[in-house]
This record gives C-alpha cells, sequence and structure tokens, in this order.
C-alpha cells in the first residue's frame, strides 16, 4: 500500500517485542512497514530493568524517528498504558488502535484499573517482580493458539517490574488522537465486558471472535481489521 503508514507495535507486560514476528511478515505481504518496540519493563533483574516511565521515553522516542504518519497499535492493558502516554508527545501519530487495552485517563494506573487490593492468582510477586506462573500464561493470553504456540509463547513470558503498575499516566492521547478499539471477545485475560467499557471511551469499535492474541492465533483476519483502520 503506498503512502501507508508505519504501524508501531506496543507489547503489553511479560512479553516481548517478539510476539509480533507473524503479524510483522503478514503486514510485510501487504506492504505496510511496523516498527515493533521491546520495552524494558520486563525482565529478571530488578535493580537494571526499567518502568513506565522508560517505557514511554523508549515509545516516544521509537515513534519520533519514523519519518512520516504512525499508527499505534498497543496490545493488552500495560501496552495501552504506555501507548497513552507516549503518543502524545510526536506529532506524527495519525491514529491509535488499542487491541484488547487500557485507554487510561491522566492519573489512572493499571493496578487501580483493574481494581482491587490482592495479586491475582496467575501472579507470583517476588523481589519487586511480578510473574506469572507456570500454566497460566498458555490458559489467560493464548487460549485459543495452536498448543505448540500456545507453549512456546508462554516459556518466552519475562517478570515484570511490580512499579510499573502502580505509576500514573501523564497524558490521554487518545482523547485528542483518532482512535480504534478491537475487542478480542474470548479473551480469558481481559473478559470482553472490560474491553466494551475502554472501547466506550476510544468512541470507534470492532468486535473479533478471538483470545487475547491475534496476532499469534489469527494474523491474517488481525491485518484485515488494522489496514481497514490505516
Amino acid at each position: 500500500m503506498s503512502n501507508s503508514p508505519t504501524v508501531v507495535l506496543v507489547h503489553g507486560a511479560w512479553h516481548g517485542a517478539w510476539v509480533w514476528s507473524e503479524f510483522a511478515k503478514v503486514l510485510a505481504r501487504r506492504g505496510i512497514d511496523t516498527e515493533a518496540v521491546n520495552l524494558t519493563s520486563q525482565g529478571h533483574d530488578p535493580a537494571t530493568i526499567g518502568d513506565l516511565r522508560s517505557d514511554v521515553d523508549l515509545l516516544r522516542d521509537t515513534i519520533a524517528k519514523v519519518p512520516g504518519p504512525v499508527v499505534v497499535l498497543s496490545h493488552s492493558a500495560y501496552g495501552g498504558m504506555v501507548t497513552s502516554e507516549a503518543a502524545d508527545g510526536p506529532g506524527n501519530v495519525a491514529r491509535l488502535i488499542f487491541l484488547t487495552s487500557f485507554a487510561p485517563e491522566v492519573g489512572e494506573s493499571l493496578s487501580g484499573l483493574f481494581g482491587g487490593d490482592g495479586q491475582p492468582p496467575f501472579i507470583d510477586p517476588s523481589n519487586g517482580l511480578l510473574t506469572v506462573k507456570q500454566g497460566w500464561g498458555s490458559k489467560l493470553f493464548f487460549s485459543d493458539c495452536p498448543p505448540p504456540v500456545a507453549a512456546e509463547a508462554e516459556a518466552r513470558l519475562l517478570p515484570q517490574n511490580a512499579v510499573s503498575f502502580g505509576q500514573e499516566v501523564r497524558a490521554a492521547a487518545w482523547r485528542r488522537i483518532p482512535s480504534s478499539y478491537i475487542i478480542c471477545t474470548e479473551d480469558q485475560a481481559m473478559p470482553a465486558p472490560g474491553q466494551r467499557r475502554m472501547a466506550d471511551r476510544v468512541g470507534d469499535a470492532v468486535e473479533l471472535r478471538s483470545g487475547h492474541s491475534p496476532f499469534l492465533s489469527q494474523p491474517d483476519r488481525l491485518a484485515d481489521l488494522v489496514v481497514e483502520r490505516l
């Protein structure tokens, strides 16, 4: 597609830029350039990994370095938190697309939006890190993926800096930048009712019969929906 914007891909907590590999190939076959960021807040050493602030800085810099217009596709709750603040700075963002994600208001944090005082049962909190317990990744994040794909993806999950979940966003770019929301109706990690509440904030929404990770389970169909919104 000539003159198409570059799609900047933002993963969620525990994941990495690797989740977008197959999906990026699908978009490339359609003539669309992509740039996948690898956020700083995942890793095994709490002394060296980043947090929401460093993730925002990284994404903002990545967007600013792309020549021409950008569409930011953010996945999952944390990806939306990073995007909502980072996309507010650069002037080349044409659209935001939230994929089973959060679209936070200024002053909201991920832990605050999730609600509740205790840890979810799938998280093991230790040493300042939040680790997904064994077996839960496949059930929550990759529920409709072929078992070998789900197993490989779960094995690549990394601990998340606990600090990042409590940090508040300082901008809500979706309030001034045209935005869309893709609701994944079969998502086991972020159920559809919660997604619809976020989609109501954004305005434009479409539903996809998919689990939490359609870039792995049905990349071609996800690409259709993204391309329609470029």
